[in-house]
């Protein structure tokens, strides 16, 4: 099913980030038209996004067409200390030229194909990718887990001492002064 946007625009309801985008490639230089999104959850490559929500301007220029646009999303990541799953909020800044014909691209995913379909899912995965932090964390201060005996430590104490000394150092430890 498709829904005809103002200015003719149409976005196509299965497949959200696939933009018929073939009118625009028609018109005069300078024309332009917005594509506004609202997704519940969507398949951005091998990421799996909720409230993708947001709006792409796509202008004509001589080569092409030129998207400028910010677009926010969660995604579920993994805490690296403590293991527990958390949503991440993920924005995109959408500052590119995309290049018609496709044969004069520079880089093929900046390029809009013959039919005038623009499919931004693997534009859109790489901004996503390069958002995400190289070492997820679900809150600044989380503590992870015990080193001894695993527990998550935002949830339980533990009754024993978390400094075990590496017993290859243990003499070095004598060197240290008592207090």
């Amino acid at each position: 099913m498709e829904t005809l946007l103002p200015g003719g625009a149409n976005l196509n309801s299965r497949h959200p980030l696939r933009l018929n985008v073939g009118f625009l490639l028609h018109k005069n230089v300078g024309d332009g038209c917005n594509f506004d999104f609202n997704c519940d959850s969507v398949r951005v490559g091998d990421l799996d996004v909720k409230g993708l929500q947001g709006s792409i301007h796509l202008t004509r220029t001589g080569q092409g067409l030129y998207a400028h646009g910010r677009l926010q999303a969660q995604t579920s990541l993994v805490c690296v200390r403590c293991l527990t799953s958390f949503d991440q909020q993920l924005t995109i800044e959408l500052d590119d030229l995309f290049t018609y014909p496709p044969d004069r691209a520079s880089d093929p995913l900046l390029s809009i194909p013959e039919d005038g379909v623009l499919d931004l899912n693997p534009l859109l995965r790489e901004y996503l990718l390069l958002d995400i932090p190289i070492q997820p964390l679900c809150r600044q201060d989380c503590e992870g887990l015990c080193p001894v005996c695993g527990s998550d430590l935002k949830k339980t104490e533990c009754d024993h001492p978390h400094t075990e000394v590496d017993p290859r150092l243990a003499a070095l430890k004598a060197l240290l002064p008592k207090s």
